[in-house]
């Protein structure tokens, strides 16, 4: 599914008080313009043109993350991925497919019913992770 992000990344970066440095905005660039969430090392594939060592990468994908203008999410792949935090896919889940390892977004939440039955027997702050593997279209034909 693809989809694009409308966002003003020099005003995200000074609303978190963050450096607005050549890596960051094109990290943020490069997550907006993903199909899927991106490990560190699909990101640094792709900052061709940026000066950049591996820890400074790291370290801008964990400030991202605590300043919420980006989620980690593990896949179950032994790796963190990245996406970008948008209103569009505020909170979404993802299908891998288990044969080329394709992920896509799945636009919207089926635990609602879950959440209010769970919020019923008292429990609060309930948050879940659920992710879809199967075979996508190009996998079952070939």
């Amino acid at each position: 599914m693809k989809h694009s992000h409308d966002h003003n990344f020099l005003e995200q970066l000074d609303n978190q008080g963050l450096k607005k440095t050549e890596l960051r905005l094109a990290v943020l660039k490069i997550l907006s313009e993903a199909n899927s969430p991106l490990s560190a090392d699909e990101i640094s594939q792709k900052l061709k043109k940026v000066s950049f060592d591996r820890a400074t990468l790291f370290r801008t994908l964990k400030t991202f993350t605590e300043k919420h203008l980006i989620s980690g999410i593990d896949l179950g792949e032994g790796c963190q991925r990245y996406e970008i935090n948008c209103v569009t896919h505020h909170h979404h889940h993802h299908i891998i497919c288990s044969q080329c390892k394709k992920i896509e977004i799945v636009p919207f939440c089926i635990p609602n019913e879950f959440k209010e039955f769970l919020t019923g027997r008292g429990y609060q702050e309930i948050t879940h992770r659920m992710d879809f593997s199967g075979i996508c279209v190009k996998c079952y034909k070939s």
